[in-house]
């Protein structure tokens, strides 16, 4: 393996019940009021604008998903300054085991659902700027997990055949697109995920329990 690709929330950082809140949040703001974190779970992994864009079809709500979408970035990033971010246990120690892993040859990147900006200041919080080649948003795609377009478009950034790439999911969206993508993929079961990460290589409950040298030499 030539690689070994992030995804960031609910892998590198505990944001999800944030970013659920303010899905929610604005829902009920624009006048759904039948949508509870529960009935999301789906869509984890996925872009907000994917969610709303979706919701939209059966809940015709007035403001389109795209105003929808700016709603909930400023409410998300309300609730992170109050409530701030912490680490997903044991993931940052890894991510300094696979920069390490760059004097040998192998790339590393993050593949995100969420925004530039929020992959951007997830990296410098935690000081992890230096260890990663690239960044990528899907965002900035057409497509969204479980479409394997991120991934795919991470391995051209990092000139990496895709099946010489390791991925690290916790959403089972997310580790569809990196299967589709022909990649490897490690599943993280997070404490009380009902994520299907059966189509995942390898699944794990603790980030401390996975094993570089199963991928990568020594």
């Amino acid at each position: 393996m030539k690689a070994f690709i992030y995804d960031m929330d609910g892998v590198i950082v505990d944001t999800e019940p944030l970013h659920l809140e303010a899905i929610v949040y604005v829902l009920n703001k624009m006048g759904v009021h039948d949508i509870h974190v529960d009935d999301l779970v789906k869509y984890q992994g996925t872009t907000d604008l994917m969610v709303y864009e979706d919701l939209r079809k059966t809940h015709p709500f007035k403001p389109t998903p795209e105003q929808a979408v700016k709603a909930k970035d400023y409410l998300f990033q309300r609730l992170l300054e109050e409530k701030g971010i912490d680490p997903i246990d044991g993931t940052i120690d890894l991510i300094h085991q696979t920069a390490d892993l760059r004097s040998s040859g192998v790339r590393t990147a993050i593949a995100s659902s969420s925004a530039d900006s929020f992959i951007e200041y997830v990296v410098r919080h935690f000081d992890l700027v230096d260890c990663f080649d690239c960044l990528v948003s899907g965002t900035n795609l057409p497509e969204s997990k479980p479409n394997p377009a991120i991934y795919l478009q991470t391995a051209a950034y990092l000139k990496v055949d895709p099946r010489e790439c390791v991925v690290l999911e916790d959403s089972g969206n997310g580790a569809k697109a990196a299967k589709a993508a022909g990649m490897t993929c490690i599943g993280y079961r997070a404490p009380g995920s009902i994520q299907d990460l059966s189509i995942c290589d390898v699944v794990v409950e603790k980030i401390q329990d996975i094993d570089l040298t199963q991928f990568f030499d020594a």
